[in-house]
């Protein structure tokens, strides 16, 4: 699990997990997989690949061209209603990263500014990506 970061006690955030990270999962204790990628764009099921590895599965799809606030209330379910640790991951980590700061932003009530420092801190820049600043903007507003 070389590619995924301790963010917070009981959650690991980073792209999606090979095999063999699954495997290294489940042997240090990860209960449940978060997924944030769309059913699209995997070939093979990652929910069948997860449970192999007798590890909670969750999909809370997420479409970067469709941001939502109710994405983020979805993550926060799944991460209140399953096991923990969690692993959470999309293809790289950066809605992981962005789903995850702006719910510790509306928790600390943070600026968007601050919200993006802490994707950041967590190895992420989303400065790369205008629709990922524009929904931190936009939600940081509310």
């Amino acid at each position: 699990m070389e590619n995924f970061k301790q963010i917070e006690d009981g959650i690991f955030l980073g792209p999606q997990p090979s095999e063999g990270d699954l495997a290294e999962a489940k042997r240090q204790g990860i209960a449940t997989v978060i997924d944030l990628r769309l059913p699209s764009e995997t070939a093979t099921p990652n929910a069948n690949l997860v449970r192999m590895h007798e590890l909670n599965y969750v999909n809370v799809p997420v479409d970067k061209a469709a941001l939502s606030t109710s994405q983020i209330a979805s993550l926060e379910r799944a991460i209140a209603q399953t096991n923990r640790p969690h692993l959470v991951h999309c293809a790289t980590g950066a809605r992981g990263a962005l789903l995850l700061a702006l719910s510790r932003a509306k928790q600390q009530g943070w600026t968007a500014e601050r919200t993006l420092e802490e994707a950041a801190s967590m190895g992420f820049n989303l400065q790369g990506s205008e629709a990922f600043v524009q929904f931190v903007k936009e939600e940081r507003k509310a």
